[in-house]
């Protein structure tokens, strides 16, 4: 799938997350849960980079939603340079005067959606190029018998003014796009409810075929390599194996139940790409500690000293600690990471920490 926008995503709070787009069910759920959004809040947006369709970028209302944005994104990726051409001409119909104006995200969809309410002359960006198109394939019977010494003597920049005009066409990077009938209402037709798949891993074959995993028990799937689509644990997106292997690995996802963001922080801190490996650290999480509140070094320190230090000692050594240093020590000697889900170390460091509170001991650094 071709990417369109790369985006920056935000919460009031000042969490923030990168996401590409258009987005699957679960990298889209994903992105939204790093954010720690309150109740009823929207995730802002920002578009980073546009690794197409950049000349749109203008016309994008800010004002819209997440799903509505990738709702957009989804259809651009599907269309070619001709269709993307068409999309740019019906926004400059759009546009109440000359300029850039931003128009709405749900507008937009309809206008991506039909692009075949339209014709495109290729190639064609003047008035004299138009002019001379439409002379020279019967759209102006005057000209017809013209020898041709007369007819190059035309003024096609007026001929092609005209039915520009007449027609409401526009003149875009890819060519003259004329509008030939009403465009489609498919915004209304959507359902952009963020919502959980009916899947775990959706994984696509060789073929082309698409499976939604776990499978229905004693349900037979020829064994071939896939690849995942999206996955309920997003950093295994993309990642090759056995439809068998994956089905186990699906299988294990919908047992984690409470533990899948624990999963999801073990998996991006060990930097996992393997469906075997995946497996296994599934059944090792007891084996790793997780805090889903640290983000930055300084929240690593802060979290550290508070299982460390009576209250009245830590509030007298915080003014007068680098705490960002101090947390990227913690994090060093205790072979912690912090992900974008929270604080991932070896769980053998927890239990020393709180053997060493109990003892009266302190870490050094």
């Amino acid at each position: 799938m071709r990417k369109v926008f790369e985006v920056e995503l935000s919460s009031q709070e000042g969490l923030c997350a990168e996401l590409t787009l258009p987005a699957a069910p679960y990298a889209l759920l994903d992105a939204v849960e790093t954010l720690e959004l309150a109740d009823g809040e929207a995730p802002g947006w920002e578009i980073l980079r546009l690794p197409s369709c950049g000349h749109l970028s203008p016309y994008l209302d800010q004002g819209g939603t997440l799903p509505e944005l990738n709702a957009l994104t989804q259809r651009l990726s599907e269309l070619g340079d001709a269709e993307l051409a068409i999309v740019e001409g019906l926004i400059q119909m759009e546009q109440p005067r000359p300029g850039v104006t931003p128009v709405p995200l749900p507008r937009l969809i309809d206008l991506a959606y039909s692009t075949d309410c339209c014709h495109l002359v290729e190639g064609v960006v003047t008035d004299a190029q138009l002019g001379r198109f439409c002379a020279e394939n019967g759209f102006v019977p005057e000209t017809d018998s013209l020898p041709d010494a007369a007819f190059e003597l035309l003024d096609f920049e007026r001929i092609g003014k005209q039915f520009r005009e007449a027609e409401g066409g526009v003149f875009t990077r890819g060519g003259y796009v004329q509008r030939r009938e009403e465009l489609k209402q498919v915004y209304k037709t959507l359902d952009l409810t963020l919502k959980k798949p009916d899947y775990m891993l959706l994984v696509e074959t060789a073929s082309g075929a698409q499976i939604k995993l776990p499978g229905p028990i004693g349900t037979t799937v020829v064994d071939e390599p896939a690849q995942c689509l999206d996955c309920a644990a997003p950093t295994l997106t993309g990642l090759t194996a056995m439809v068998s292997t994956l089905d186990m690995l699906a299988r294990r996802l919908a047992e984690l139940d409470g533990e899948l963001t624990k999963y999801k922080a073990v998996l991006e801190s060990t930097g996992c790409d393997d469906a075997a490996r995946a497996l296994t650290l599934a059944d090792e999480l007891d084996r790793y500690a997780f805090d889903p509140e640290p983000r930055e070094p300084d929240e690593v320190a802060s979290a550290h000293l508070k299982g460390l230090l009576p209250e009245g000692e830590l509030s007298a050594l915080l003014p007068n600690v680098s705490l960002y240093r101090y947390g990227q020590a913690v994090m060093e000697q205790g072979g912690g990471k912090l992900t974008g889900y929270g604080y991932v170390k070896p769980a053998m460091e927890q239990a020393m920490e709180q053997d060493a509170v109990q003892g009266g001991m302190s870490l050094s650094i």
